[in-house]
């Protein structure tokens, strides 16, 4: 009979450069083991820096995978109890997962089922925020970004990237699309989100030299950490 496997999620940690190392530390003593790190650019000024807690606008952006009742405990402890002694600035949330491969599924399961217990614990049902990711050309990320701001954003980070068959998704829009990109990662409360994403559609949309392509997300929960 094939093995039980529990519902997955992904869980997105976006703190301050150098902190993910502690973060992925921290994670594992809840058996959270897979994660992928990339480096990201934070879009607050300087004096919303300060207020924020962050020394540097560097960022690093963890993405882990795991099971969702080890997320919804991990996340609840950040809320609480592990937030302070973490002293890590910066925000956690988690996606929910359609689909994975089989193998890695088994292997986080197997991982779910050997982790400490911390005793029961209670989890508001749903969230209110959505994850907008707006895919840009270099050099459009500030013009973006103070739109989204002006609709409601409080701030986002930046994460380079690179866009394959860009010509052949041109062709079938029938304009020419450079393939370095800059995503852009806005956390929005869903009240905002509808707004936000039309303000960036309408200014800087794929007819314009910024070429934004912007989609939502629904996030499951969220930690603010300090």
């Amino acid at each position: 009979m094939a093995p039980s496997i529990p519902p997955m999620q992904l869980l997105v940690s976006i703190v301050e450069r150098g902190k993910g190392r502690d973060l992925r530390e921290h994670y594992r003593r809840f058996g959270l083991i897979h994660h992928n790190q990339a480096a990201g650019h934070g879009t607050a000024a300087s004096h919303l820096l300060d207020a924020l807690g962050f020394g540097t606008s560097e960022r690093d952006v963890l993405l882990t995978l795991g099971p969702r009742d080890t997320m919804a405990q991990l996340i609840y402890y950040l809320k609480d109890e592990d937030r302070a002694k973490l002293d890590t600035p910066g925000i956690a949330f988690t996606l929910n997962l359609s689909g994975m491969s089989a193998i890695l599924a088994v292997a986080l399961s197997r991982l779910e089922e050997m982790k400490p217990e911390r005793g029961e614990l209670f989890m508001e049902q749903g969230n209110h925020h959505s994850l907008i990711l707006a895919t840009v050309n270099p050099g459009y990320t500030d013009e973006v970004m103070e739109t989204a701001r002006e609709a409601g954003a409080r701030g986002g980070t930046v994460i380079r990237a690179r866009w394959t068959d860009a010509d052949e998704v041109g062709k079938f829009v029938g304009i020419s699309l450079q393939a370095e990109k800059e995503v852009l990662a806005i956390v929005a409360t869903n009240r905002e989100r509808n707004a936000i994403l039309e303000a960036i559609n309408d200014r800087h949309g794929l007819r314009t030299p910024a070429q934004a392509m912007v989609i939502s997300l629904p996030i499951d929960h969220t930690a603010r950490l300090d």
